[in-house]
């Protein structure tokens, strides 16, 4: 039942005449006759508005619901429960961001708006790192990409296909790209922080991110922002267009057009090694170091060059995209209804990786690239999905749906060779594609019971049939090939007669032999029990059965309770267990590529062909001895507090504890280089492959403990003279690797070395390093925004807690320091159609921490770590935003 709101502001938009509602929620305007937008604000509401056609001489009754989801602190969500329950009557915590949130940060990409307004969620974008530069990898309270699971309108969303092989956070697993859904598609974002893996799926182990899309209609919202950064590059423009319309009585059609474009940004070094001169060897003395100098100066005065000619990027990559999506529904007949909802996008992506110099004849083939050249890799990133089901209504609720999405993710190098082919090579190169498919088919039941006794009670079941597939597509022959027809002894030699790499420079393409075509299924089932017992005690018991095709067997289940302990305040706690099968992606995929990592002895960068077995290969089994892959497991626990003493005030506290066991991660790259008997074993695995200088596989390598809190906020006041909307949330949370999991037989491969460099040679300081500190341990913001007519004003504060880089040379380690960035806008409502907006993303263009250790500055080029990352190394960027909206 509806009730009165008094004290109230309505507003007719563009103008200066108000009134407010009285006890019973009445309130009179005098308006000019034609079209107008009424806007109604109250404290504890989000602000509404509802256009009305004025007759001259005539009175009109106006309603302007304030619905319970357009609460501030109290917000009916779709995940955590399959009744229906607000944000602090959960059993466990949701976060909920709305679109009117997601309007004032000054970022283009769904992922990195989600990074500022959750704490327990970080997306940051990565640099030098192969596709990851192209698909963010991101956490939820801070475990791995693959152990959160996405959803769209409560329907699962698909995996990227890119797996994550470089050297950032979340190496080895393959994540949800949510920059591929349209930020203004989205009406809400809920996070359940809490382990749902027998509500949802097994890889819910972190928690699920549900975006909720728009269902709006006789709205045209059309937003236009424009910007760039503090040092003048990345310039940037996102423009979105949302409309819906009513289709009969009841149904209706929203559609979302965005397009983005984005400039590189670059914030690397002057180089100071050597370009045209080979670098003198370790150890030489201080008279050939200044000769070998004085040359390289030499070379580049005779050619008109400076060192600023040979800067390489450090920075974001630059992109295009054009998405688009869609959300109907229309009733079937009083109590069914037919839905259906889905996005396409597609993307291109710009980044560099290291120079090649002209130094470098085994790299570079000089009659192409005299001057050494500086390779990109140009991706080209498809995404569909599409959902249609039925709902219908009754003593059984029933939603059955079918899903589809998919993936490409093609690598194209630009400004490269072959250095095998000689001067045959091409310049640009078709690397191969890696596509992904999920299709699923869902029965999602619900049946109340009156027990009489109990508040309430829901029995909730269904089931999920899903294929999921997986495709590696051979790159073109030059991008792989070893000597013109693949044929090592037709390779093109140094000018003093040395071995020249194969493969295109930056990225070597798939070769036939990495070609992939899988597919799995996977059936599960649910069952539980949502109760309310009495008013504000809920009580909830689950459990889940899933099967996988290629893999077996696992049960979950989950029990949580909230316990009211009096009106304002509340005790909630959940436990649960999670399964995670190994993705397709780490079961299968294999490549070649050219990874620039750390020499056992020196610490120095040094390209590397690296070969990425798969877990299947007579290698991985048998010279390695590591045993097929078997599923994660988990436990989680969380408990916490609520408190809502006031109906424009509420305060959530929770902490959790999460243990992984079986952890899947990539092991080192096994080099040949390594010194003593080990590189000796190495060389012998790998003498098959000529070029190749390290492998690297997947195996359950560790076993981890999470812990940590997350404390959040919200008040909002009419001060009379304005609305204050006051918002903080912070997150703590700390990951600790418990085991090193190393199998008995690579153990006996390796007999005879010390176990100390065995173990670094399997999981080492940075490995570890990956999983416990290269993100924050602790985030959190506090935002204020205040609105009063047509004026809008809003400062945030974004704390980023220090992040450490720990190498397997100890001397190299480096932490950088905690930083808190603000954001800023100020916007006015020129007319009731229009809206012009200023503001900055990190106004004071702040940036991380710059690398002390010579080791890490890469001769200069690196001045920023790019292991470890906490906000990324954009710094400032300033916008103007115009929303035109038409009714």
């Amino acid at each position: 039942m509806d009730a009165p709101l008094s004290g109230a502001t309505v507003t007719i938009v563009g103008t200066g005449i108000t009134a407010t509602t009285d006890e019973a929620g009445r309130f009179q305007l005098s308006a000019p006759p034609g079209r107008i937008v009424l806007r109604a604000d109250v404290a504890g509401f989000r602000s509404i508005e509802r256009p009305v056609t004025v007759t001259a001489g005539k009175t009109s009754d106006v309603d302007v619901p304030m619905a319970l989801d357009q609460l501030l602190t109290e917000v009916v969500v779709v995940v955590g429960s399959r009744t229906p329950r607000t944000n602090v009557e959960t059993t466990a915590p949701v976060d909920v961001v709305t679109a009117e949130e997601i309007s004032h940060v000054g970022k283009g990409e769904t992922g990195r708006i989600l990074s500022t307004l959750a704490p327990s969620y970080i997306s940051t974008p990565q640099t030098i790192s192969d596709g990851t530069d192209h698909v963010d990898p991101a956490a939820l309270r801070g475990l791995g990409p693959d152990q959160v699971l996405v959803l769209i309108n409560g329907k699962r969303r698909h995996k990227s296909s890119l797996l994550n092989v470089n050297g950032t956070y979340g190496r080895g697993t393959v994540g949800t790209d949510l920059n591929a859904i349209p930020v203004d598609s989205i009406k809400r974002i809920e996070v359940l922080r809490d382990g749902a893996a027998s509500q949802y799926g097994s890889d819910a182990i972190a928690g699920v991110i549900n975006i909720v899309t728009k269902d709006y209609t006789d709205l045209l919202d059309v937003t236009t922002m424009t910007g760039e950064t503090g040092s003048s590059d990345g310039f940037q423009m996102k423009t979105g267009a949302n409309y819906g319309f009513k289709i009969g009585r009841k149904g209706f059609l929203n559609i979302t057009g965005d397009f983005l474009k984005k400039n590189p940004t670059n914030r690397a070094g002057q180089y100071n090694g050597y370009i045209f001169v080979p670098a003198p060897a370790a150890g030489a003395d201080a008279a050939t170091v200044m000769a070998a100098q004085q040359a390289d100066a030499n070379a580049l005065q005779m050619r008109g060059l400076t060192r600023d000619d040979f800067r390489m990027r450090e920075g974001e990559a630059g992109e295009e995209s054009a998405m688009g999506s869609y959300n109907l529904e229309m009733p079937i007949d009083d109590v069914s209804t037919f839905y259906s909802f889905g996005d396409l996008g597609h993307r291109n992506g710009n980044a560099a990786g290291f120079n090649r110099f002209p130094n470098s004849p085994s790299q570079v083939v000089a009659a192409l690239y005299p001057k050494g050249f500086l390779p990109e890799i140009h991706s080209t990133i498809n995404d569909l999905e599409i959902t249609a089901g039925v709902k219908r209504k009754g003593d059984w609720t029933i939603d059955a749906s079918v899903t589809h999405g998919q993936n490409s993710f093609q690598f194209n190098v630009e400004n490269s060779n072959n250095a095998s082919l000689g001067a045959l090579s091409p310049t640009s190169f078709d690397a191969g594609t890696l596509s992904s498919s999920e299709t699923l088919a869902d029965l999602d039941l619900l049946r109340k019971i009156d027990t009489g006794f109990l508040k309430s009670l829901a029995f909730v079941a269904g089931s999920e049939v899903r294929t999921e597939s997986y495709k590696i597509t051979p790159g073109d022959d030059a991008s792989w090939e070893f000597g013109p027809g693949n044929d090592p002894s037709k390779a093109a030699k140094t000018p003093t007669g040395g071995a020249t790499i194969p493969g295109a420079q930056v990225f070597p393409g798939f070769q036939p032999a990495n070609a992939v075509d899988r597919t799995r299924n996977n059936v599960g089932v649910y069952a539980g029990l949502e109760s309310e017992i009495i008013k504000g005690l809920n009580a909830d018991l689950g459990g889940r059965y899933e099967n996988y095709s290629d893999f077996g067997n696992s049960f979950t289940g989950k029990a949580a309770v909230r316990v009211p302990l009096g009106s304002a305040l509340a005790l909630r706690g959940a436990v649960s267990t999670g399964f995670r099968a190994p993705s397709l992606q780490q079961l299968w995929f294999n490549n070649t590529s050219t990874l620039f990592v750390p020499d056992p002895t020196t610490g120095v960068l040094v390209p590397n062909q690296t070969l990425t077995i798969n877990n299947a290969s007579p290698i991985v089994r048998n010279a390695f001895g590591i045993p097929a892959l078997k599923q994660e497991t988990s436990q989680n626990a969380s408990a916490g507090l609520t408190f809502r003493p006031m109906d424009n005030l509420s305060v959530t506290a929770d902490g959790y504890f999460i243990r992984l066991k079986n952890r899947i991660t990539l092991t080192n790259p096994f080099q040949t280089s390594t010194p003593g008997a080990a590189g000796m074993v190495i060389k012998s695995i790998l003498a098959p492959f000529p070029g190749v200088g390290s492998a690297q596989f997947f195996a359950n390598a560790v076993d981890t403990d999470t812990m940590g809190a997350d404390i959040v906020g919200d008040y909002a006041v009419n001060t009379g003279a304005g609305t204050l909307l006051f918002s903080s949330a912070l997150n703590l949370t700390k990951t600790e690797v418990k085991a090193v999991h190393a199998p008995g037989q690579l153990s006996q491969a390796f007999a005879g070395v010390d176990p100390t460099a065995f173990a670094n040679l399997f999981f080492d300081r940075l490995a570890q390093n990956r999983l416990e500190d290269s993100v924050p341990h602790v985030k959190g913001y506090a935002s204020l925004r205040y609105t009063f007519r047509q004026l809008m004003a809003l400062v945030r504060a974004d704390y980023y807690g220090q992040v450490r880089y720990r190498p397997d040379i100890a001397s190299d380690g480096q932490t950088f320091g905690a930083k808190t960035l603000f954001d800023a806008e100020l916007g006015y409502q020129i007319t009731r159609n229009m809206q012009l907006t200023v503001g900055g993303d990190n106004i004071f263009n702040t940036f991380p921490d710059l690398n002390t250790k010579a080791n890490n500055l890469f001769n200069n080029r690196l001045i920023y770590n790019r292991n470890v990352n906490q906000f990324g190394l954009n710094g400032g960027f300033y916008y103007g935003k115009l929303e035109l909206t038409f009714f």
